[in-house]
């Protein structure tokens, strides 16, 4: 017999006996009168599948792999329950997304033993030195365990990202993206309509904490719905075309575009616009779309010019021109955050401290968990050090993108760099807006495009046009 078919029979042999423990147990719990023993009983029918799947995925075997990578996306992403930011209690929720960051950090392990992640150059390791400083300030952190957890997820996300692009393929890895995030946006849309308090975002409306109009959906914020969805327009504008697809495409973007407006994210949409600018700019038409930007420039110029305030008034949320000139209260985070960072500059105060000490800031408000900048939360949070890694990994990435002309990857990096001005892009525990940054360095530092399915030698791709 096989190696492979004896793994095999010895997971479903596991699966058994734990099917029949189970079952026992919820027998028993039935005849007591306990109504969570059927959901038990139903789950441990389910189990011995579960782990063949398991099995197979953290062994990177083709569509089982793929499929995961989605299920992993989804579930680290996700939010099915609002509490405070200082409630940081565990419970089924949380469960859920420790066993996710389990099993994407089980995955990378086997992952990078077979993607031979040393032939790529000096990328990989500098992001790696990256997240590991950061994972050893948690240590002088306020909270270390919670820091360490974050910071965890944070790396087994981005080495999860990095194998499915080396294993299954570049393609492959945007694919599972664009499901993930239309899964999750379809999530929002049905939160939004049905569950108001989990799908909008709340609000002080006078005088009473209610729900907006904005949507935040499953994914906890509205600034990160809207993030999300512009990913998600960027990614499948720039996906090559396939026959029969193209349906799926447009509904596809229809969904991203509604979460998009919805979410009422202003740096999100200027950030797509970016993006999308350079994306096409090869296409021709340069001059037109040159032309196009200056006249709409100076329009608004012109505009502000003859109606100053009137104008930002109209774009505000509040209908207060504070709201534009502050960046909706963050100028004034950026100056508390770069006063105290210069008390601590070297090691800068912990992964993760500043949802305790910003709002805690006198001059500041409970709303203020994080620098509201990228590279600000990164030099708060992990100082100089942090802040040279990771600009030092950064260039690298995108000094490769530019030399592949990597239209994927840059066109990524220009919405990052524009959406980072005013949110912190990673940070906290793993979702999808710092997966798909994650995904942005990964596509220019491993240009694999994939050249094999199904079972493999170590090194070699498992990568095919996923379903």
């Amino acid at each position: 017999m096989s190696p492979a078919a004896t793994r095999g029979m010895l997971t479903v042999m596991v699966g058994a006996m734990l099917l029949a423990v189970v079952s026992v147990i919820a027998v028993a719990s039935i005849a007591a009168g306990d109504v969570l023993a059927l959901a038990c009983l139903l789950a441990a029918a389910a189990a011995p599948f579960g782990l063949v799947f398991i099995d197979r995925a953290a062994a990177w075997e083709g569509r089982d792999a793929y499929r995961m990578v989605i299920f992993l996306i989804i579930v680290l992403s996700a939010v099915f329950r609002l509490r405070a930011i200082d409630d940081k209690s565990v419970d089924a929720q949380i469960l859920l997304k420790l066993l996710a960051i389990g099993l994407a950090g089980l995955m990378a392990a086997v992952g990078l033993v077979r993607a031979d992640p040393l032939r790529q150059g000096p990328a990989l390791p500098i992001w790696c030195a990256f997240f590991a400083y950061m994972m050893m300030t948690s240590f002088i952190t306020v909270t270390p365990t919670l820091a360490l957890v974050e910071t965890g997820s944070n790396l087994a996300a981005f080495l999860l990202l990095y194998c499915t692009a080396g294993l299954l393929g570049r393609d492959n890895l945007v694919r599972a993206l664009i499901a993930s995030c239309f899964i999750l946006c379809l999530l929002s849309l049905g939160a939004y309509i049905v569950m108001p308090q989990l799908g909008r975002m709340s609000d002080w409306v006078n005088g009473a904490f209610t729900p907006t109009w904005r949507l935040q959906g499953v994914f906890g914020t509205a600034n990160a719905a809207g993030g999300a969805a512009a990913v998600g327009i960027i990614l499948t504008l720039l996906l090559p075309v396939r026959s029969g697809s193209r349906l799926l495409r447009l509904t596809g973007l229809g969904v991203f575009a509604l979460c998009l407006l919805l979410s009422n994210n202003r740096m999100a949409m200027a950030g797509l616009g970016a993006a999308l600018l350079y994306a096409s700019w090869p296409k021709g038409g340069w001059a037109l779309k040159l032309a196009i930007v200056a006249l709409a420039t100076g329009l608004i110029l012109l505009i502000y010019l003859g109606a100053g305030d009137g104008l930002l008034q109209v774009l505000s949320r509040s209908g207060s021109s504070d709201e534009i000139t502050s960046g909706t209260g963050r100028t004034r985070i950026w100056a508390v955050v770069l006063e105290l960072w210069s008390e601590q500059p070297l090691l800068g105060y912990g992964s993760g401290a500043a949802k305790y000490i910003l709002p805690k800031n006198p001059l500041l408000f409970t709303a203020a968990a994080h620098a509201h900048n990228l590279f600000l939360n990164i030099l708060f949070s992990g100082g100089i050090i942090g802040l040279c890694l990771f600009v030092s990994g950064l260039g690298v990435a995108g000094w490769r993108a530019v030399k592949r002309a990597d239209r994927q990857a840059l066109a990524l990096f220009i919405f990052f760099m524009a959406y980072g001005i005013t949110e912190p892009t990673i940070g906290g525990l793993v979702s999808f807006v710092p997966m798909a940054f994650y995904a942005a360095v990964v596509l220019a530092i491993n240009p694999s495009p994939g050249l094999g399915f199904g079972k493999t030698r170590p090194g070699q791709c498992l990568a095919r046009q996923m379903p």
